[in-house]
């Protein structure tokens, strides 16, 4: 949350219906005192306008009817420097979104699984490099000597050699991950674990399993504890009665040729909740955004975004990846995340989407940039609007000379 008293930057105001547009730096007393050890520098020539520039283009994406509704967190270094939302919650009707507005994030969760791995980790319950068979002894796959191999890092780098999406077709038609997993033993295998990418839901979400035998918590008590609560995501969930009943979230949009037809919400996916799970507001991901970016080391140490970040296994270069991002070299999965190499230059980044609701994040480990926009559609312009700003970010922006954000990596 931002203190207005400690607000500097760019600022300016905006008063459309109930948007919220805040700029500034985030420093609570807490935050502060715990991360004394950061360098704040100058931001980069260009990134005032920049960030003005994509607020507009947002906007002017939402009053074209691109999308019912919007939400943009954006991050430099410490700041949060645009926390806004466009449009309305469902169309037809006034209610505007804004920062607080609940969206589904489909497999942006992905990443929350791998974090709150590695803060386990950290903890020294468990290690990357763990057999899998070490927590679930009774997990079993069609092929026995993949099953001994498995491990925590080829669940979370898609790696377990299953075939591609494997029973995701039964989480779309509403079966519950506890009645598909132990199916999972019925699947021809396809390579050894660890050799080839194969993008999971099902067997991401044997992550939930090994945490909860590890720790004896369950994993949406896990992300309460260790990442939601100390990260102050105040409108973050993982079940699909709280987004119901919340009273501001927005509803689900399909194309309907030139209009928006509302969906109803539905519990499809929750049960895979580090696959698809969570529910989360603009803000929650300003905050989720800063973590990531090394500005809440007491939640989030700095080697767990280096393992995350890792080129974990190289992924096909696929045509809207192309397309849409600059000099885009090879692409990786690394734990949780997707890896861009952009001209040299690493991005990591991921998209989500569940029936009416798109979602898309990336930031950057080395210039500390981070940005998320939450989208109440299946608009097509979420796989632009990311790679839009970043590719504008790493052309327009000279970067200062930048510090260690800790001390110990000196």
């Amino acid at each position: 949350m931002v203190k207005k008293g400690l607000i500097y930057g760019i600022v300016f105001v905006l008063t459309i219906s109930s948007t919220t547009l805040h700029l500034g730096s985030v420093t609570e007393g807490s935050y502060e005192s715990q991360s004394a050890a950061f360098v704040r520098s100058p931001k980069p020539s260009g990134l005032d306008s920049l960030v003005t520039a994509y607020d507009h283009y947002l906007q002017n994406a939402v009053d074209s009817l691109k999308s019912p509704g919007a939400a943009v967190a954006l991050v430099y270094r410490g700041e949060i420097l645009l926390l806004k939302g466009y449009g309305v919650k469902r169309a037809g009707e006034l209610d505007a979104v804004d920062m607080h507005t609940v969206f589904r994030l489909g497999s942006v969760s992905k990443g929350f699984a791998s974090v709150l791995t590695g803060i386990i980790v950290e903890e020294g319950t468990v290690d990357w490099n763990d057999k899998v068979k070490n927590y679930l002894n009774t997990f079993t796959m069609r092929d026995t000597a993949a099953a001994n191999k498995l491990t925590i890092k080829h669940i979370l780098s898609q790696t377990t050699g299953l075939p591609e999406h494997t029973y995701t077709d039964m989480l779309d038609n509403g079966y519950e991950y506890e009645n598909i997993k132990n199916a999972l033993s019925n699947v021809p295998v396809i390579a050894k674990p660890g050799k080839i990418y194969t993008y999971q839901n099902v067997a991401y979400s044997l992550i939930s399993d090994v945490l909860y035998t590890a720790t004896g918590k369950d994993y949406n008590n896990l992300l309460r504890d260790k990442i939601f609560g100390p990260l102050r995501m105040q409108d973050a969930s993982t079940d699909y009665a709280t987004f119901f009943y919340h009273p501001n979230t927005a509803n689900p949009h399909l194309s309907m040729g030139s209009s928006w037809k509302v969906k109803p919400k539905n519990s499809r996916y929750y049960s895979v909740s580090p696959a698809s799970g969570i529910n989360a507001s603009a803000s929650d991901m300003a905050n989720w955004l800063l973590a990531l970016t090394g500005y809440y080391p007491e939640v989030l140490h700095w080697k767990t975004i280096e393992e995350i970040a890792q080129h974990a296994i190289e992924t096909p270069r696929k045509a809207a990846y192309r397309r849409n991002w600059k000099d885009l070299g090879q692409t990786y999965y690394g734990l949780g995340w997707r890896v861009f190499n952009l001209n040299g230059h690493d991005i990591v980044y991921h998209g989500g989407y569940v029936e009416g609701f798109r979602s898309e994040i990336a930031f950057d480990p080395e210039s500390k940039i981070g940005i998320v926009v939450l989208f109440n559609s299946n608009t097509p312009m979420a796989s632009q609007c990311v790679p839009k700003f970043i590719n504008s970010f790493l052309d327009n922006c000279s970067l200062p000379e930048l510090t260690p954000l800790y001390t110990d990596k000196l």
